[in-house]
């Protein structure tokens, strides 16, 4: 299949390269119409260490090219798609992948925008982490040096209705996608056997909608939202238990989404030189929480992220306190019993281990040579659970278009932790070249 697509690719590209993008001929062509097409290659190395060993491994290893179409038809709208090819190696195995990233098509109509198709959607103004972000799964074991590229893409309507200086923006979502649960990473005792996830099916009272009202202004931006349905990460329920003929403990565990109310705000303004951004989300469960039936379900809470960010010439710096309150949060007793063992993991995973937990991001960037060399790093410290992630780049532009990345990420943390459990699997070094065109 992929092998077809490039060659078609490969005819059709020229022929588009052959025209004005912006402008169509009038001669040859349809009237406001036109073209777009640009896009990327690139060379990618992650290397780490191999999990408890004192030794090092490839993490993963790829060539990967990515395109860009757009197609526009006056002012009546536009179809975008995003494609990537990728070969190579990653946990091991050998990969050999064509991925849709996006495919969407635009119309307007008067006042109201609509879009269908495949698409990632982004909310929140937070950076790094964005409680009100409830549409977009996540693939947190994807190996690349954009960390845009962990986000993943679902079908979906959305549509934009425009009252100045208001935005009002709604989403349908029919069918449900998941994150990337990293559950074979987690240690669970030798009786447990993870299992396929169970996802909800087609039917359309499992559709998930999501509402927000964008307002901005020269002095504040800010918007109210709610979203209501399945999270895109799931929790780890108990499929199955019982004891064979051997007298031994056999259970099954198995990811399962959950749905959710969510009721979100975020604002964005400046106060002399300093950027300041806030976003809150309280989560409340749709299912029973605290039946031993239910574990992956987590408790109701209340996340919040206030920021503060500084440019000074070259110079950019982004600071963030991150906090959440877990509501009906009682401790979980030593004990070895499945029930608990899931009871653990599905708290680490909805990072519910303690009532209230704080948090602190940071990221300082500094452009030098004429912006041709840029430097930063990206740090998160957990506060309450000791976990911490650490991730330098510098990217260098030898080039027009042409950039050498180079670059780690450290993740640290207690074994009873989501970043204790995937240290080892995820930390590495990564070295890019990249192409764009």
């Amino acid at each position: 299949m992929a092998i077809r697509v490039i060659t078609i690719l490969l005819i059709f590209i020229p022929s588009l390269l052959a025209q004005d993008f912006f402008e169509a001929d009038s001669e040859s062509s349809k009237p406001n119409f036109s073209y777009e097409l640009n896009g990327f290659s690139r060379g990618v190395f992650f290397g780490g260490k191999i999990v408890d060993k004192k030794e090092a491994e490839l993490k993963s290893g790829y060539g990967e090219l990515g395109l860009k179409f757009r197609a526009r038809k006056g002012k009546f709208g536009d179809g975008y798609a995003e494609v990537r090819f990728r070969k190579g190696s990653e946990f091991n195995q050998s990969l050999s992948e064509f991925q849709i990233r996006e495919a969407y098509v635009n119309t307007y109509v008067g006042a109201f925008d609509w879009r269908l198709g495949h698409q990632i959607v982004v909310w929140g103004r937070a950076d790094g982490f964005n409680p009100t972000n409830n549409i977009t799964p996540q693939n947190i074991l994807a190996r690349s040096t954009d960390e845009d590229d962990r986000k993943q893409g679902n079908f979906l309507l959305r549509s934009f209705y425009h009252w100045q200086p208001l935005r009002f923006e709604f989403i349908w979502v029919p069918q449900y996608v998941s994150s990337v649960l990293p559950t074979g990473l987690f240690p669970f005792p030798a009786y447990v056997k993870l299992g396929e996830e169970v996802r909800p099916d087609a039917n359309l009272k499992n559709s998930s909608l999501a509402l927000k009202i964008n307002a901005e202004s020269s002095l504040l931006d800010g918007s109210i939202s709610y979203f209501q349905g399945y999270m895109p990460m799931p929790g780890v329920f108990l499929s199955n238990l019982e004891i064979n003929e051997k007298g031994q403990l056999l259970a099954v565990v198995k990811p399962r989404p959950y749905k959710m109310n969510v009721i979100g705000l975020d604002f964005s303004t400046t106060f002399r030189s300093f950027g300041l951004r806030g976003e809150f989300a309280y989560r409340q469960p749709l299912g029973d929480y605290q039946s031993e039936d239910e574990t992956h379900i987590p408790n109701p809470d209340f996340q919040y992220v206030l920021g503060i960010d500084r440019s000074e010439g070259d110079l950019t710096v982004i600071l963030q306190y991150i906090g959440r309150f877990v509501s009906d949060f009682q401790a979980l007793e030593a004990s070895s019993s499945p029930l608990d063992e899931l009871e653990e993991k599905n708290r680490m995973i909805a990072s519910q281990q303690d009532e209230l937990s704080h948090a602190v991001f940071m990221r300082p960037s500094l452009a030098l040579l004429h912006e041709t060399l840029n430097l930063e790093v990206l740090g998160y410290y957990s506060l309450t659970t000791e976990e911490y992630l650490v991730r330098p780049v510098v990217a260098y532009e030898v080039a027009d278009a042409l950039t050498l990345k180079f670059g780690a990420e450290w993740y640290s943390g207690p074994d009873n932790t989501l970043f204790g459990n995937i240290d080892e699997a995820l930390s590495s070094i990564f070295i890019e070249c990249k192409a764009s065109f």
